[in-house]
């Protein structure tokens, strides 16, 4: 089992990192910008992202019900994950302007598709390999390792910036695929099986939840502002994106170094003061964003360390909470339905924001710091998981 549980960490750790080396908060909005495509397709990186891997999880969670054999579902994700990031790195080889963002967003949703089924797995191989009371800190170690690599691989891009500068997005994306192949390697030996029987019988779109689910819906779909503000951060700023990568990809390595843990830590005694905390951080970013209007660049890369801090808290902590609060094949259909209303908040919220943006004469982060704080408050409702 502690063979099994190192392996995990290992897996998730380069999972993580190569997560981060394709971020599409920072490296894929400074791709699309220095490739030439227009602004529309970069304020739709993150809303696809995050609900592409969040909107079939519903769906798979169904799938789930006759297979119980999670790893190989994993796999088939992970696989998918690195031809999404080959693709990429094709595009931004041999084409520019917006075929280029065309063909790297539908990469994009095609990433997102593998990570929805990676990560609704992966929920169950955690759950069988660490008992209650440690995956919190199991999740935050593998963060705070993949912040570390990620970080070792920031720095030479500070370093070296004027000679690696037209070459450090390539650099990235090979990185990410490199990481992505040992995740899969790492955990390739891992088996997990989930006792389905109670559910084959079941019509195929019949969910029935307790209320707790639909406030943790809620309160989670709140607290999405905390990722689809952060491109926000190198687009209000007056630095050249290819400048700010290196710093923004350090600074939000190491707030995942620095803070998962702790995080993993705090979510192990209680995931709803966890988002709580998290989300007064996210606050305090997007307040300093909006009063300081950062022209610096180390201003600029402080407050995106501030917000990576605070996302790595609210990630720890809805993870750890839909972790806790249900078990075996219960714990998949929950964290898949959830997964798949949020993935609609996200495509919703995303659509608001690039359709206020260009209707108002104000920065719509003023609209998304007012939602982070209504979503602090919300936490209230949230029944303890432990």
């Amino acid at each position: 089992m502690l063979k099994d549980k190192n392996r995990l960490i290992v897996s998730l750790a380069f999972n993580k990192l190569a997560d981060l080396l394709v971020s599409a908060k920072v490296t894929l909005p400074a791709l699309l910008i220095s490739l030439g495509a227009p602004g529309w397709m970069i304020m739709w990186l993150v809303p696809i992202r995050e609900s592409g891997a969040l909107l079939p999880q519903a769906f798979v969670g169904l799938y789930l019900r006759k297979r119980s054999a999670r790893h190989n579902v994993w796999r088939v994700g992970l696989a998918v994950q690195i031809s999404a990031v080959c693709s990429m790195l094709f595009a931004a080889l041999l084409l520019d302007g917006i075929t280029a963002g065309a063909v790297i967003l539908a990469a994009l949703i095609l990433l997102s598709i593998g990570r929805s089924a990676s990560s609704l797995t992966v929920k169950d191989i955690e759950a069988n390999v660490s008992p209650k009371g440690e995956r919190g800190r199991l999740v935050g170690l593998a963060s705070t390792a993949s912040g570390v690599m990620t970080l070792c691989a920031a720095v030479p891009l500070v370093y070296f910036e004027e000679q690696l500068e037209d070459y450090s997005l390539f650099i990235l994306l090979i990185c990410s695929v490199l990481a992505f192949g040992v995740a899969l390697f790492s955990m390739f030996t891992i088996k997990t099986y989930v006792e389905t029987d109670e559910f084959k019988d079941k019509s195929v779109f019949n969910w029935r939840f307790d209320n707790t689910v639909y406030r943790f819906i809620f309160v989670r779909g709140l607290f999405v502002n905390t990722a689809l503000v952060a491109p926000y951060f190198m687009l209000e700023s007056s630095q050249n994106a290819k400048s700010l990568l290196p710093y923004y990809l350090a600074v939000q390595a190491l707030a995942s170094m620095l803070s998962s843990f702790i995080w993993g830590a705090i979510a192990d005694k209680s995931a709803r003061y966890t988002l709580q905390l998290s989300g007064v951080l996210a606050l305090l970013a997007c307040v300093g964003l909006l009063s300081m209007q950062p022209d610096s660049l180390w201003l600029s890369a402080t407050l995106f360390f501030i917000l990576s801090i605070a996302h790595a808290g609210v990630r720890t902590g809805r993870k750890t909470y839909s972790l806790d609060i249900k078990d075996g094949q219960e714990r998949t259909e929950l964290v898949g339905f959830s997964n798949t209303a949020i993935g609609l908040i996200l495509l919703g919220f995303g659509g608001f924001y690039a359709l206020t943006s260009s209707l108002i004469d104000f920065s719509v982060v003023y609209i998304m710091t007012a939602i982070v704080t209504l979503a602090i408050c919300t936490t209230l409702v949230l029944p303890k998981e432990k």
